[in-house]
C-alpha cells in the first residue's frame, strides 16, 4: 500500500494575512497526482507537495501558481499561471503549493515570505 487515499486538509497563511486550505501530498502516489486528483482538490485552495523541488503539469486542466518553499516554509521561488504540459525545478526547494490560478491574487506570497501552517479537521 502506498498510504493512506485521504488528504490530511491543512490552512497556509501567509506573512501578509492571506489564508488558504491545501490538501498534503505527502505520498509517492498524492505527489505524483498532485492537484489533478479529485480527493485532492474537492474543498481545498489547492495542494502542498512534501517532500518536493519539481513539479509537471501534464494532465492539468487549468493553469496553476507554483511556490517552492524551502525547508523552513520561506518561499524561494515562485511561477504564475503555469500552463500545462510544462515541468518546473528548484532544486533547494522542499515543499511546492500549487494554487489554482485566480484563486488568489498572485503573488499570495513573495520570495523570502515565510509561511505559516496549521492542522484541518474535516
Amino acid at each position: 500500500m502506498l498510504g493512506s487515499k485521504k488528504y490530511q486538509k491543512l490552512v497556509v497563511e501567509s506573512q501578509s494575512g492571506h489564508r488558504i486550505t491545501v490538501s498534503m501530498a505527502d505520498t509517492w502516489l498524492k505527489r505524483l497526482r498532485g492537484y489533478k486528483s479529485k480527493l485532492a482538490s474537492t474543498g481545498v485552495h489547492g495542494v502542498l507537495i512534501y517532500p518536493c523541488s519539481a513539479i509537471h503539469t501534464f494532465g492539468m486542466k487549468f493553469d496553476i501558481d507554483v511556490y517552492f518553499l524551502d525547508e523552513n516554509m520561506k518561499v524561494v521561488h515562485n511561477y504564475p499561471a503555469v500552463r500545462s504540459r510544462r515541468c518546473k525545478c528548484v532544486p533547494r526547494a522542499k515543499y511546492v503549493l500549487e494554487l489554482k490560478s485566480g484563486v488568489t491574487n498572485f503573488p499570495f506570497a513573495d520570495i523570502g515570505e515565510q509561511l505559516g501552517l496549521t492542522g484541518y479537521r474535516c
